[in-house]
């Protein structure tokens, strides 16, 4: 790690915390604050709060942790401990490499359930009463809180990943 921490290395690694941090944080506030409280609303309000409160700040978090990601594969390249592709079956590899494809997992699963559930909470507000209104609200609803569930799971993952990557 010591050869990362001078020069262009400290600024990849600060950029690599930084984005890592908002991203965790981000995702913990989110799965403690943000959809409970959408989750107590009336089916009515919902709509609007997950535009303002999810959908709207989601870019932010696509940065970063698209900005933890970038950064990390280039602290790993630059480290010097990987160097070509035997370097992948070293202990230091194979944590990089699950930390990659945990990443990945995140990622889709942001994409695939907790953003497609935002969307559909937002624009078809489920505000009547018919039963198959107030059905589809609720999967939707619960598809959002398994997402962000999983998402904050696989980035304290990420996390654990990255500690054990600093002692091999």
């Amino acid at each position: 790690m010591d050869s990362i921490v001078t020069g262009s290395g400290s600024i990849l690694l600060f950029l690599h915390l930084l984005g890592g941090a908002f991203w965790l944080g981000a995702s913990m506030f989110a799965n403690v604050a943000v959809v409970p409280y959408i989750g107590a609303r009336p089916a009515a309000e919902r709509g609007e709060l997950v535009q303002r409160l999810i959908l709207g700040p989601e870019r932010l978090l696509i940065g970063a942790a698209l900005l933890a990601g970038s950064t990390g594969l280039l602290l790993g390249v630059t480290s010097g401990r990987i160097g070509g592709f035997d370097d992948l079956s070293s202990p230091f590899g194979t944590l990089w490499i699950a930390s990659i494809v945990t990443a990945i997992a995140v990622f889709a699963t942001g994409g695939l359930v907790t953003s497609r559930a935002a969307v559909q909470l937002a624009t078809r507000p489920h505000a009547d009463d018919a039963p198959s209104s107030r059905a589809g609200a609720e999967t939707a609803f619960r598809r959002l809180r398994l997402g962000f569930a999983v998402e904050v799971t696989g980035i304290v993952s990420i996390l654990a990943l990255m500690v054990a990557l600093g002692r091999s």
